[in-house]
């Protein structure tokens, strides 16, 4: 009996002691995550490689493709919150390693309980790539263009002096003498 009674006022004297959980304010900030929260959208455009893989598998299709002025890697992908069911298929299927260039991170709980913006085009992670980076991918491409082309000119002209050089004929030299312009003058 008197260890029950200690017991009961060891309890009263711990709930004293503990602070209440209705002094925090809870308007601005959630209790608890759920369970399927898994966050918003978070793209990288470095690594992405415009593989569309993440669009074709969005069963709701809340991921569209932006188009970007390049060659290699041209579309890069934007999702629409609204639409997304924050399955994580897109995460899933991303072939990039080690790190997937789409990931569900962070984000805010309440965009899940409750409407956070009265504009629907809130609901977008758009991905937005720097004109400095589109310029140095497009340089990067132009040199590479070069030089493919300068390897191309420079085996077709190996390839011809070989063909020339099995009919027996022989290349021309060039000439880097200078012409002798006193030859022929009458003296």
């Amino acid at each position: 009996m008197i260890l029950k009674i200690l017991n009961r006022t060891l309890r009263v004297a711990k709930s004293l002691m503990t602070p209440s959980p209705a002094n925090k304010d809870v308007r601005y900030e959630a209790m608890h995550n759920p369970l399927r929260y898994r966050g918003e959208h978070r793209v990288d455009y470095k690594t992405c490689i415009g593989c569309d893989s993440c669009n074709k598998i969005c069963p709701t299709h809340a991921i569209t493709m932006k188009h970007l002025p390049l060659k290699k890697q041209n579309i890069v992908p934007e999702v629409n919150l609204s639409v997304c069911i924050f399955c994580g298929l897109c995460e899933d299927v991303c072939p990039t390693k080690p790190e997937k260039s789409i990931i569900l991170s962070g984000g805010r709980y309440d965009m899940l309980s409750g409407g956070w913006h009265d504009d629907q085009t809130d609901f977008w992670v758009h991905t937005d790539v720097p004109q400095s980076y589109i310029d140095s991918r497009l340089e990067e491409e132009e040199a590479t263009r070069v030089k493919k082309e300068l390897i191309a000119k420079k085996k077709a002209a190996e390839a011809e002096a070989k063909q020339k050089e099995a009919l027996g004929e022989t290349p021309k030299k060039a000439t880097t003498t200078q012409p002798d312009f006193n030859k022929g003058v009458l003296e």
